[in-house]
């Protein structure tokens, strides 16, 4: 797969519940989608099995925002890599994982991304990295 589409090469943080983003997709707008890991280039999301027909491979994530108070505001344009199923834990709704590519990040939004994942390298502990 091409690198640009699929930017698996890159570092990834490990992130905890108190990142998510929202995004519209297909006139629905989806709030609070918890994020599991992010890079520079993109994150991956979990939804409701529920609403995993709407994302399939190639669907245009609009008006993107990171929800976290050190991440850039600015609306981001991204698109659906992949969709995994996933379970994690018994009690929980089945929930769907879905790897998301940033298409569109503004030159400032980029840079502040960039830094950000730069610096949670430095500061996680090497567990806590996905590297490709």
């Amino acid at each position: 797969m091409n690198a640009t589409i699929n930017r698996r090469d890159a570092h990834r943080i490990i992130l905890g519940p108190n990142f998510g983003i929202s995004f519209t997709l297909k006139g629905q707008v989806f709030g609070e989608v918890g994020i599991t890991n992010i890079s520079a280039g993109g994150c991956f999301a979990l939804i409701e099995k529920r609403d995993a027909g709407l994302f399939e491979r190639g669907a245009v994530l609009e008006n993107l925002l990171l929800h976290h108070p050190e991440l850039p505001k600015t609306p981001i344009l991204a698109a659906v890599c992949y969709v995994q199923g996933c379970r994690p834990a018994a009690e929980s709704p089945e929930l769907v994982g879905i790897g998301i590519h940033f298409l569109s990040v503004d030159d400032l939004s980029q840079k502040l991304l960039d830094a950000w994942v730069s610096g949670a390298m430095e500061r996680v502990n090497p567990s806590q990295r996905l590297l490709g």
